[in-house]
């Protein structure tokens, strides 16, 4: 809820809560997954949650393959959102949000 995957909380918060446009809000967010991410990396590599250690748990090549789709798909939807009215982008955010929601419920 608050790691790579909080763009799901962090967006449509700063929409109504802080009144962000929905384009600079999915931009904040992205922006966010840096940190987010090597901090998480690290923790996973190096020791785990409150000093438990063990085996490192990160399979880079995998991780490779994701990041390069990744970035594909950044570069594509950055384009797209650019270019796409706020009202779509918020309606957009909503159907995937309930979409999620209404996976979770049935299919937990």
């Amino acid at each position: 809820m608050l790691g790579v995957g909080g763009g799901f909380l962090m967006v449509p918060l700063q929409v109504m809560l802080a009144r962000t446009r929905q384009v600079e809000a999915t931009a904040n967010s992205l922006t966010a997954i840096v940190p987010i991410s090597i901090t998480g990396i690290l923790i996973y590599y190096f020791g785990g949650f409150l000093g438990q250690r063990g085996a490192p748990q990160v399979d880079f090549r995998f991780a490779l393959l994701l990041a390069a789709g990744g970035v594909f798909g950044a570069f594509v939807g950055a384009r797209l959102t650019s270019r796409m009215p706020d009202i779509w982008l918020a309606r957009g955010v909503a159907v995937v949000l309930g979409a999620v929601g209404v996976k979770q419920v049935l299919f937990p």
